[in-house]
């Protein structure tokens, strides 16, 4: 991409050359360069949304693991009231 940076760079040498080949040469790294831009932006894009897969992901899995901790701390909760019955009756 820099390459095409500094050939679009008019020189003095360049100026000698006609018109419509600077204009050509001028299209050309146009064109290059758009196609660079819209293959950044699509990357980009790509990786907004991966990123934005992810957080959803883990989102989801620590609302899995507080549901998950709730229902064993009320298991436990009820074992251990379990055992002191059991404890008192003996």
């Amino acid at each position: 991409m820099v390459d095409i940076e500094k050939n679009t760079v008019l020189r003095d040498q360049d100026l000698k050359e006609e018109p419509y080949v600077i204009l050509q040469n001028l299209t050309k790294a146009e064109e290059t360069l758009m196609k660079e831009k819209k293959k950044l932006e699509t990357k980009i894009t790509k990786m907004r949304l991966t990123i934005k897969n992810e957080i959803q992901n883990k989102m989801s899995n620590i609302q899995n693991l507080r549901e998950e901790i709730t229902n064993l701390k009320s298991s436990s909760d009820e074992l251990s009231k379990s055992l002191k019955i059991f404890n008192k009756s003996n």
